[in-house]
């Protein structure tokens, strides 16, 4: 266990992408609602500003009030989502691969770790370690973009008194330990395939990556005229493959007009674990994730990088 730990802090070092990207997309998230609130700017959510709200401030109610500040941090949150969904892909493609263009494969082998643990270090960082460090600048950004709001006079004024409330904030700190742990299951065929060419790509990974799946789906079609191969890899290659899996219900979407106001719950109350986890293609992903990782150890543990 302490081998396995000190080679999680070996990453954690050598990999800067863990702190740095989140920490930029921080600072550009929280300067635009700096800009927004003091600067040219307005400040709205999904398109609601302050005027819209004044219109309907006798039909707005708590519970009102609670989902369109919950859509807000949802906003805020899903640059994270998107950048570390990148993040992930070029650090997992490059995580073997890169040892082996600095030949530094050579003696981390000499040593007494496992092909085993060596990649399950690189596996761990990949699929939680740098998705709990974009949930936790996400955060706070939040933090810091409520403060920015609640600190402009006049910003949404009618929200004010809602934008620090218990309930909101718990609900939007599970909806981030939630959707970071459905996060690791749905990527993982995404990061074991990367970690498997990463093991084996003689040069330029990244094409060994793509190419293959990109010939697949087109053989497909030619043959046999079906996409399943794209439906299934294009599900696990976007964000809303894994929101439209772990989110469910009636949509969230807020409908505004000066006479029609419907909002209607939180994005917390989307959360749908029992459904994510009772899904065939969750475990079916993840089941082909595990097969890519076992192929990425074996390959790392035969291939003669002295040759």
């Amino acid at each position: 266990m302490s081998t396995f730990k000190w080679l999680v802090r070996r990453e954690l070092w050598e990999a800067r992408t863990v702190w740095v990207a989140p920490a930029i997309c921080a600072a550009i998230v929280a300067g635009s609602a700096l800009i927004a609130a003091y600067g040219v700017g307005t400040i709205s959510v999904e398109g609601i500003d302050s005027g819209d709200l004044a219109k309907l401030h006798d039909k707005m109610t708590p519970e009102h009030v609670d989902s369109i500040a919950s859509m807000a941090l949802g906003a805020i949150a899903m640059p994270f989502f998107i950048m570390v969904m990148f993040t992930q892909f070029f650090y997992a493609i490059d995580a073997l691969y890169g040892e082996r263009r600095e030949r530094a494969i050579l003696f981390w082998k000499s040593l007494p770790i496992s092909d085993a643990e060596t990649v399950l270090s690189k596996l761990l960082v990949a699929a939680v370690i740098m998705p709990l460090a974009s949930a936790a600048a996400a955060f706070v950004t939040q933090l810091l973009v409520f403060a920015i709001v609640s600190a402009k006079p006049g910003s949404l004024e009618l929200m004010q008194g809602y934008l620090w409330t218990p309930s909101l904030w718990g609900g939007e700190i599970a909806l981030l330990a939630y959707l970071t742990v459905a996060g690791a299951i749905w990527y993982l065929p995404l990061l074991g395939w990367c970690l498997l060419v990463s093991a084996w790509a003689p040069r330029s990974p990244v094409m060994y990556a793509t190419l293959p799946p990109l010939g697949a789906m087109l053989g497909e079609f030619i043959v046999f005229r079906t996409h399943f191969l794209w439906s299934a890899c294009s599900d696990h290659l976007k964000l809303f493959g894994l929101l439209s899996h772990a989110l469910g219900g009636p949509g969230v979407h807020p409908v505004i007009t000066d006479e029609q106001l419907e909002v209607t719950r939180t994005l917390a109350d989307a959360m749908r674990p029992g459904q994510f986890l009772a899904s065939a293609d969750v475990w079916l992903g993840a089941a082909v994730g595990v097969a890519f990782v076992a192929a990425a150890i074996w390959v790392r543990r035969t291939r003669d990088e002295a040759a």
